[in-house]
């Protein structure tokens, strides 16, 4: 045998003993139904030009399809929410630390129309979400001024459905073009 067959065959060998030591991956996701709001270009949130007419806002079911449709309840959030999480430092002692889940909506109840639920039909994993966004500033407004309206999805207890807590809030920043 010559010596690149010898360092094929090791170099194949040894790609197979490594790859052999990985636990095997979970497979599909196995807990809970759990609706949320789906990313849109990489984020929870979008920037829409003022009087910007109907957005549609992606929502996702985290779990299997559904054989009947389900509803799902939306509410604008209207103050700040806070999450404390505890960490263990190196020495053994814990800290706490406070972050921002969500802001609250600055635009008015008037510059925009969010319905209080949408239907999620049968057989379905994603379903856009329909705000509209009317006229948030008036004509004194300067370019480039904002506004803010975070939605917040509920969860639907009569179909078993939680809602999946890093995902529950969606954020539509408003802009004076």
């Amino acid at each position: 045998m010559s010596t690149r067959t010898l360092f094929i065959a090791a170099l194949l060998a040894v790609g197979l003993l490594v790859t052999g030591c990985f636990e095997e991956v979970a497979g599909p996701y196995d807990g809970p139904d759990r609706i949320a709001f789906a990313q849109k270009n990489g984020s929870f949130g979008t920037e829409v030009n003022d009087d910007a007419g109907t957005i549609s806002v992606p929502t996702q079911l985290i779990g299997p399809q559904r054989s009947s449709s389900f509803d799902v309840q939306v509410s604008v959030q209207q103050d700040t929410v806070f999450r404390e999480r505890t960490f263990s430092g190196p020495d053994g002692s814990d800290s706490t630390v406070t972050d921002t889940r969500a802001l609250p909506t600055t635009a008015a109840s008037g510059d925009y129309s969010v319905p209080q639920s949408f239907t999620f039909p049968a057989d379905t994993s994603n379903v856009p979400f329909e705000v509209e966004i009317q006229d948030a500033f008036g004509s004194g407004a300067s370019t480039g001024d904002t506004k803010r309206l975070t939605l917040r999805v509920e969860p639907n207890d009569q179909a078993n459905i939680e809602v999946a807590e890093n995902w529950r809030y969606f954020e539509i920043t408003i802009v004076n073009p």
